[in-house]
């Protein structure tokens, strides 16, 4: 029979082995603790800088249609959808208020197209067609890169560091509908 050989000597250098362990297990946490913590912000960052774009473009739009509307008489419905959109800060509200507008230059495109002074108005749906082919793109790299972030703040260990540092999921825009092929 073999007397069991003792993982330490003494006690000290019990002590001391459980202490190292214990300091390089916390090293470790708090290295997987920030570089969770500066994934998820670049994540976010990434996001945000998607978002910025898609509502310039859409703003854009706007625009262009308030334009055309200041041109026109008795558009109160296109005046209502144009003056909400001020106040629009949420993702969803923008996408309401987009699919909104699309059906009233959809209605006031097939009215003026009978108009004999279409040609003057015409340039105003080329750019804003235009622009919604950009917004094609720049929706769809939003909604990837938030649907991407979203995936990442629900995933181990990064949801332990969203939930720490308040993180909420980012909506995607939704005016697939609205966006078209040219009419």
């Amino acid at each position: 029979m073999s007397a069991k050989k003792p993982y330490f000597k003494d006690r000290r250098s019990a002590v001391i082995s459980i202490a190292v362990v214990a300091f390089l297990l916390i090293l470790a946490v708090l290295g997987i603790d920030n570089n969770n913590v500066r994934r998820l912000s670049g994540y976010q960052k990434q996001a945000s800088l998607s978002r910025a774009t898609v509502e310039s473009q859409i703003s854009e739009r706007f625009r262009y249609a308030a334009t055309l509307a200041s041109l026109l008489e008795e558009r109160d419905s296109l005046q209502r959808v144009l003056s909400a959109f001020e106040n629009a800060d949420t993702v969803e509200r923008q996408s309401e208020l987009y699919r909104e507008l699309e059906k009233e230059l959809a209605v006031l495109q097939k009215e003026l197209y009978a108009d004999s002074a279409y040609n003057l108005y015409s340039p105003y749906f080329e750019k804003m067609y235009e622009i919604e082919r950009q917004l094609i793109e720049s929706i769809a790299d939003y909604n990837l890169q938030a649907d991407f972030f979203n995936r990442q703040i629900k995933a181990f260990p990064a949801n332990l560091v969203a939930k720490r540092l308040a993180l909420v999921e980012l909506s995607s825009y939704a005016v697939s509908s609205a966006l078209k092929s040219r009419p």
